[in-house]
């Protein structure tokens, strides 16, 4: 009889040996390579398995395996996890059923029932399942289909990962969108009421005021006409009376001017810079002693012509009616800025504006104590913010390598990088004025305060 055997080597290849004294050795040898493939593949497979649990644990992610014909339900301990039920619980698709939150257990049902009466491409369903503590859980099932040689559905197999968090997220999400869309919606209908609260004041206001006026003119002609000599004491008064007026006709000349910019420019008109700068420059008119000039050459941005320019010439107007001496320098330049917007900057040589007041300087009313006795109503940079806002664009004041202020303003170069913002002080600065609870005549600034 002829003895042989297949030996088998480490890459798996077999050659005949006729020598049958080797028998016993290669048979040692076929079972010790045998024993040692199966130990590395049980390795392998407890680490992949590992591996496998550890991942769906963090992902909250279980599965499961529907038998259609069935109904049999074959579930991984994860899912029983993520609803706090042992490892050895019998979950059948009943126990699903029973768990199912009752606002979602017409929609899930319908949901399954469509793709097992069908010939269903995908399963999606998005549920809640009561968890052991009495709470729910939301769910996010996806499942795929197995189909026999007759093509009718056979399995489901499917998973299904805990997605509370991310509601609870979403959900939070979308209430505070929805509160500051209504936050937003009543913000405007509070600015539109206050601006047209400003508008109607300011002009219905301007009748007493003009009563007043006429009144103390008549009193001088009475006691004129009646031979008596105007005391010295009441001329002064009337004076007196006369500049208040004027005080306030000119405070709410700016409030009716302010509440007329009451619109957002969002034209999309390409804007010369340099042609508004110089038009401003001419439209100024600053003493011969004063040099304005622009220095650089500017860029074009995306808005709208008008309150760019009016922006302008209250910038250069104010440099030059605010300068300490009887000459000075104004230089307008600018650039692209770091993040693509068009930076022009107004600056000037005179008295600067200290850094505790730069924010300041652009309140409603705010003057300075020699404006008071000019009559200024102390509006022009609280207007000038106002248009540089609704084009999408920033104001703000620095100190100039020339000495004085620097007025540095960003416009949008196209209509992605406008941010469209309303002035916030409207309200409580109007009826502080409105009630008398503040004498805009009595702000507390500096004389160094320049620009209003």
């Amino acid at each position: 009889m002829n003895h042989s055997c297949r030996q088998i080597t480490r890459f798996g290849n077999a050659r005949q040996n006729q020598r049958s004294e080797q028998l016993w050795p290669i048979v040692g040898q076929r079972c010790d390579t045998f024993s040692t493939m199966t130990t590395d593949i049980e390795k392998q497979l407890i680490e992949t398995n590992l591996r496998f649990r550890i991942a769906t644990r963090t992902a909250k992610l279980g599965y499961w395996v529907f038998d259609v014909k069935s109904s049999h339900v074959e579930v991984s301990e994860e899912l029983l996890n993520q609803l706090g039920l042992p490892p050895d619980y019998k979950w059948t698709l009943q126990s699903w059923k029973d768990r199912l939150h009752p606002d979602d257990y017409d929609r899930a049902i319908t949901q399954l029932a469509t793709v097992t009466d069908g010939q269903p491409t995908e399963y999606f369903n998005v549920f809640r399942l009561q968890h052991s503590n009495g709470g729910y859980r939301w769910v996010e099932s996806i499942g795929d289909f197995i189909y026999d040689d007759n093509g009718d559905l056979v399995r489901m197999i499917g998973t299904h990962q805990d997605i509370t968090r991310r509601i609870e997220i979403e959900q939070a999400l979308d209430a505070a969108l929805e509160n500051s869309i209504r936050m937003n919606e009543s913000l405007q209908r509070s600015n539109q009421e206050l601006e047209q609260f400003a508008y109607v004041a300011s002009h219905d206001l301007r009748s007493p005021l003009r009563g007043l006026q006429n009144l103390t003119a008549w009193i001088r002609e009475d006691m004129e006409e009646a031979g008596q000599e105007v005391p010295e004491s009441v001329l002064e008064h009337c004076s007196t009376m006369g500049k208040q007026i004027a005080r306030m006709q000119s405070l709410l000349d700016g409030l009716l001017a302010y509440a007329r910019i009451d619109q957002t420019y969002t034209s999309t008109e390409p804007v010369d810079l340099n042609q508004i700068v110089s038009e401003a420059i001419a439209f100024v008119e600053a003493p011969e002693d004063f040099e304005v000039r622009l220095e650089s050459e500017l860029p074009t941005i995306i808005g709208n012509s008008s309150p760019v320019m009016r922006v302008m010439v209250n910038l250069i107007d104010n440099a030059v009616k605010h300068h300490p001496g009887p000459s000075g320098t104004i230089v307008i330049r600018g650039g692209v800025a770091e993040d693509g917007t068009a930076e022009v900057i107004v600056e000037d040589d005179g008295r600067g504006i200290p850094e505790e007041h730069r924010e300041r300087v652009f309140r409603m009313f705010e003057t300075l104590k020699n404006d008071r006795a000019s009559g200024k109503g102390g509006m022009g940079l609280a207007m000038v913010r106002k248009l540089v806002l609704s084009c999408g664009g920033t104001i703000r004041f620095d100190a100039s390598p020339l000495g004085g202020a620097a007025a540095i303003t960003h416009w949008p170069t196209d209509a992605s990088q406008a941010k469209h913002k309303k002035s916030p002080e409207l309200t409580h600065r109007l009826l502080e004025v409105i009630t008398g609870s503040t004498d805009p005549t009595d702000v507390e600034s500096t004389e160094s305060t320049n620009g209003q």
